[in-house]
């Protein structure tokens, strides 16, 4: 008598053709957890939990002290009514400063700095110069207007010579900071408020004032220091003229001569 086959279910989660369900055999194996794969561990629960706790406190923070985000409020607390802002006047200079910045840092800044301190063999500081900080720019616009060869004494720190080199000469830089009374009074009202200067801002009436009784001078008749020091800071910019002697003040000085030397200004004085 033979055994009859069993027929397979096909609606049974069997191989076709076993008698078997596969999934009791490997239940085992299926109750084991994966083995652990290096950098995919699973994070500390206290690690999960703090990080939960910092995002909490950083949005209570900002709820409570954000000051709503408005740019008009200095307080950070939410609540009440916004800071008043105090209104901050315009710099009426403020166009003129920054024309005279585009100048400065196009044609100056290559010798002086961008900083105003200058450098050593090649120019002097700007910053904290007498020349700079003056009662007035009328020294100041005849360098730029027509270079400046020498030494000189920046202030009563610094005195500036480069090596005593007479071929490091600063050339007219008239034409190159744009030509113009306009451009040189913003170039000169930048620099005198730069850098901790303190000096006035410069008008173009004034560099016009100022340079009017040396418009025939060239540009290639360089200043030195002795001659910039014989024209007034501020003011028309003329030369100041010695007042002539006085007679006593003539007949003092007669007698204070040696005699030789008293009878050769007479014998001068009468021809």
């Amino acid at each position: 008598m033979s055994t009859p086959k069993e027929t397979p279910n096909a609606s049974a989660p069997l191989d076709r053709g076993e008698t078997h369900d596969v999934t009791e055999l490997h239940a085992a194996v299926l109750r084991e957890k994966p083995d652990p794969v290096e950098g995919f561990e699973p994070l500390n629960l206290w690690v999960v939990a703090g990080i939960a706790g910092l995002l909490f406190w950083g949005g209570s923070y900002l709820t409570q002290y954000s000051g709503r985000f408005e740019a008009n409020e200095f307080s950070e607390y939410p609540h009440g009514k916004p800071a008043p802002v105090a209104a901050v006047a315009a710099d009426p200079m403020a166009a003129v400063k920054r024309d005279g910045m585009l100048a400065y840092n196009a044609v100056c800044a290559l010798c002086h700095g961008e900083d105003g301190a200058g450098k050593a063999g090649v120019a002097p500081p700007l910053a904290a110069s007498d020349w700079v900080n003056a009662d007035g720019p009328n020294r100041l616009m005849r360098l730029v207007r027509h270079g400046l060869k020498g030494p000189v004494k920046v202030n009563k720190d610094v005195i500036w010579n480069p090596a005593n080199d007479p071929g490091i000469v600063m050339g007219s830089q008239w034409d190159a900071i744009g030509g113009t009374n306009e451009k040189l009074a913003a170039v000169l009202t930048y620099i005198r408020s730069s850098w901790g200067n303190t000096g006035a801002p410069v008008t173009a009436q004034m560099v016009a004032d100022g340079l009017a009784p040396v418009k025939e001078r060239s540009a290639d008749d360089n200043w030195t220091e002795e001659e910039l020091l014989q024209v007034p800071t501020s003011g028309s910019g003329a030369p100041s003229v010695a007042a002539a002697p006085t007679v006593d003040q003539l007949k003092a000085l007669l007698k204070a001569l040696p005699d030789d030397q008293r009878q050769d200004v007479l014998k001068e004085m009468s021809k």
